[in-house]
């Protein structure tokens, strides 16, 4: 009997002991340890925004250099929190080159900014995957971010709403993730999911699978 690929939850802040494969994010210069023991990302918040001097950046390098380092996140902008926005924009561009420079796909964490996220991060689309993460925006702005290639994550709020046409989402640009849910395992929301998109669990699995694989550029 063939083998079911895995659960793959592409952003959350909990190790994970269940079935599947998670990426543990780390914020940059906020936590106190990284955790680093299986896949990761890491980078600078929104939240966080300063830019980082010489020492703090080389810290940053030698993390993305680890042989666990999957992604660089969560980044990017947010217009209700954290320092000015012009700031966030350096931060972000500049984890942005650091993606480029490291091969890394990028998970972005994006509020009321996704004018200028999108502006911003014309130039990179097409060299590093980049993935918004926590998605739960309109169907009209999905539609948006895909069309500029950006992969999607979807928040599970998504499921529960009658109003958002998923098949504006094609399965190509896909992700699911607990975020900062402990009481949330990433079986349930892909159960969830599945319900949504009409489709098995296998096949869901599948699909998200598939777009794991590409998001790997080294």
């Amino acid at each position: 009997m063939a083998r079911t690929a895995p659960y793959i939850n592409i952003h959350t802040h909990h190790a994970s002991t269940g079935d599947g494969v998670f990426v543990f994010n780390n914020r940059f210069g906020n936590d106190p340890l990284y955790y680093t023991d299986s896949l990761f990302s890491v980078g600078v918040h929104p939240w966080d925004a300063t830019l980082p001097d010489a020492s703090s950046l080389a810290g940053l390098e030698e993390l993305l250099r680890h042989p666990n380092c999957f992604a660089i996140g969560e980044c990017g902008l947010d217009k209700l929190r954290g320092p000015d926005l012009s700031v966030q924009k350096g931060v972000f561009e500049m984890q942005l080159e650091l993606a480029q420079k490291y091969s890394r796909p990028v998970i972005i964490h994006c509020v009321r900014a996704f004018d200028e996220l999108m502006e911003l991060a014309k130039p990179y689309a097409g060299k590093v995957p980049l993935v918004i993460h926590g998605f739960s925006k309109s169907a009209q702005m999905a539609a948006q971010l895909i069309a500029k290639g950006f992969y999607l994550s979807l928040n599970p709020v998504l499921f529960g709403r009658t109003d958002f046409d998923h098949r504006l989402i094609p399965p190509g640009r896909l992700f699911l993730e607990t975020d900062t849910r402990e009481d949330l395992s990433i079986a349930e929301v892909y159960q969830a999911a599945a319900r949504w998109f009409n489709i098995s669990e296998d096949e869901l699995k599948d699909r998200i699978n598939g777009n794991f694989e590409a998001l790997k550029l080294k």
